[in-house]
């Protein structure tokens, strides 16, 4: 079946006029006409009504024509969506990818970013490795294509949830919290913590939720690293407030992990970009690998 006698139909139709669909196509009347009268004899009925004596064709439908109208919508939607396939394909042979990962995230996506170096093996892979509030930047002032952003996104962005762990405390096997299940965060008041560079959203994140809480947490040391602040936590140093996903990467002979809440904080990543910025090829095609392995962004 001719493809291009299915547009020329379904283009009438939307028109509802012959001559408007000869105009829209670019063709003289005549044409149009014997592709339809074509289209017919393959298909082996009438697709509209004919005109009375004298009078032009009309573009109205028969019962049949209604159902093989609806067919033909599908089909060229295919074809579109094959045209489409193609064109992606021949753009992602060369190009580049600019990803915005923080330290405390970019771990999680390791398995992704594999996958899809092996399906993309001609996209340039490139990293900005900062924190959530650096990246966030970098996406609004359109210097990478797209990162990981912990918490709610502000307007002209849009993303993917990728994670949404509870955080917990993190405390040296024997401290006062041994076996606390729950913890609130007013608890901790007199406690020395071991928080992350400042640079961390998710640093400024349980900063503000301690003064909420009535205190100014009393920072012993910061770092990016966030097994570097498990090892100082084991060494009885201070106490953190770690993702449960990674609290039980560890080895709970030598901590205590209490879930916090009044409040419970929740450690929520975005994989996000700007939507006033026209999406590659690349960055589209990342977006669906991370849509269809969302199961798979762990460890």
């Amino acid at each position: 079946m001719d493809i291009k006698a299915l547009n020329v139909f379904v283009t009438i139709v939307q028109k509802q006029s012959f001559s408007l669909a000869a105009e829209e196509l670019c063709v003289t009347q005549p044409t149009i006409s014997k592709m339809i009268k074509q289209l017919e004899e393959e298909i082996g009925v009438p697709l509209f009504h004919k005109g009375g004596a004298g009078r032009k064709r009309e573009a109205v439908m028969t019962n049949l024509g209604e159902k093989i109208y609806q067919h033909a919508l599908v089909i060229l939607n295919e074809q579109q969506r094959i045209a489409e396939t193609v064109m992606q394909v021949r753009a992602l042979k060369q190009g580049r990818l600019i990803l915005g990962l923080p330290p405390l995230g970019s771990v999680l996506l390791s398995k992704l970013i594999a996958k899809f170096h092996k399906q993309y093996p001609n996209i340039e892979l490139s990293f900005l490795e900062v924190g959530a509030t650096g990246i966030e930047d970098a996406i609004l002032e359109k210097r990478i294509d797209v990162g990981i952003l912990l918490g709610h996104l502000k307007p002209i962005l849009s993303g993917i949830q990728i994670m949404d762990s509870p955080l917990c405390l993190l405390s040296a096997k024997h401290s006062q919290w041994h076996d606390r299940e729950q913890v609130s965060l007013n608890e901790l008041k007199e406690e020395s913590f071991l928080l992350y560079a400042d640079t961390f959203t998710l640093n400024n994140m349980i900063i503000q939720a301690c003064n909420f809480a009535g205190f100014e947490p009393n920072v012993v040391c910061k770092s990016s690293q966030w097994d570097f602040i498990a090892k100082m936590v084991e060494s009885d140093v201070g106490i953190a407030l770690l993702p449960q996903i990674y609290c039980k990467q560890l080895d709970m002979q030598k901590y205590n992990v209490s879930v916090l809440q009044n409040p419970s904080l929740n450690w929520t990543l975005s994989m996000a970009w700007n939507t006033t910025v026209a999406m590659s090829p690349a960055t589209r095609a990342w977006l669906h690998i991370i849509e269809d392995n969302l199961e798979q962004i762990r460890f």
